[in-house]
């Protein structure tokens, strides 16, 4: 999923590609990309000229000569690409603006959780989805402000980071992979942060994204880890032992699915690869039986009574401390 490292990258690419060239045609899919709105207001670009990009976290806002603004967010498989005019549209394009040189950027969104919201740039500047934003981690993190923030929430710290109103711009990866690089449970409760700890916490989400930006940062469209791209992080979707703190359940050990058994041909999940489930069980709670969870990742352990659907019978697998079998880790 795109976090702000691949928004500041697309954002960068929109800014070569767009920026003082006139367009010539604007056409946008009937979708949920552009819903509330028309084809024929995302069809007013035309004749217009890029002047700026802005980004807001996760969000890009494109001003264009006039007033006009474009704001685009990714959703989870979305992105821009840039072709040739006279070469065909790829697949699961959304939204298409073809440019005086030549060249067409399209918009392509799979899953379609994306968002293009045309209007005035000015409205849309204080639009409520970008006021409630917290501050951009990239430009530098307030450790005062953030040690504040965690001290008022009972929520863990993988929630507390993963709310666009503490930092925006980081999600699932950025969050753990920086919580790894500082040492800290994702489960455990904001509130008892230290400011020491949020100081630490704080230069590890700088590493993060500047170590990000730097493995992926091209004049070519990311392809993202799930469809194959080059995994450049730490933790993200690798098998990992994980060992957090003083929580009373607690997952400290992953198995590797090719040791635990692989699911059902028929399991949605199959469809994944063996290798991408690990196995666990939990020998205090006995009645849990034994679950699933996404190979490397510290978020997402699945409900027990859906993974036992999906699981044949494991081989033994070594003991593990007990577990939290319904909730993040």
């Amino acid at each position: 999923m795109p976090e702000l490292p691949e928004v500041e990258i697309a954002s960068r690419q929109l800014r070569s590609w767009l920026e003082g060239r006139r367009i010539v045609s604007a056409r946008a899919e009937r979708s949920r990309v552009i819903r509330g709105q028309t084809q024929a207001r995302f069809g007013g670009l035309v004749g217009r000229r890029l002047e700026g990009i802005e980004r807001f976290g996760k969000w890009m806002l494109l001003s264009f000569d006039g007033g006009e603004g474009l704001i685009s967010h990714l959703g989870m498989t979305g992105k821009w690409v840039r072709r040739r005019a006279q070469e065909p549209r790829p697949s699961h394009v959304r939204a298409s603006l073809t440019l005086e040189d030549g060249h067409a950027v399209d918009y392509r969104d799979m899953r379609l959780f994306g968002r293009l919201i045309r209007g005035k740039a000015s409205e849309l500047r204080a639009s409520e989805a970008l006021r409630a934003l917290g501050p951009d981690p990239l430009e530098g993190i307030d450790v005062d402000r953030l040690h504040a923030a965690l001290s008022r929430t009972r929520r863990s710290m993988k929630e507390a980071l993963m709310d666009q109103r503490t930092l925006a711009g980081l999600g699932n990866i950025q969050v753990s992979e920086s919580l790894h690089r500082a040492g800290i449970d994702p489960q455990r409760p904001a509130q008892t942060m230290t400011w020491q700890e949020t100081e630490r916490l704080a230069d590890s989400i700088g590493a993060s994204l500047r170590s990000t930006l730097a493995d992926e940062d091209s004049p070519e469209p990311i392809t993202y880890v799930e469809e194959g791209g080059e995994n450049v992080f730490l933790v993200y979707d690798r098998h990992r032992t994980y060992r957090p703190g003083r929580s009373k359940h607690v997952l400290l050990s992953i198995v590797p699915a090719a040791l635990a058994g692989a699911p059902r041909a028929t399991s949605p999940w199959a469809r994944r690869g063996p290798q991408a489930w690990a196995a666990f069980a939990c020998p205090a709670r006995p009645h849990f039986g034994r679950a699933a969870v996404r190979a490397g990742s510290l978020s997402g352990v699945l409900r027990v009574g859906t993974a036992r659907a999906c699981l044949p019978s494991l081989p033994s697998v070594p003991t593990l401390p007990v577990c939290r079998s319904s909730r993040s880790v």
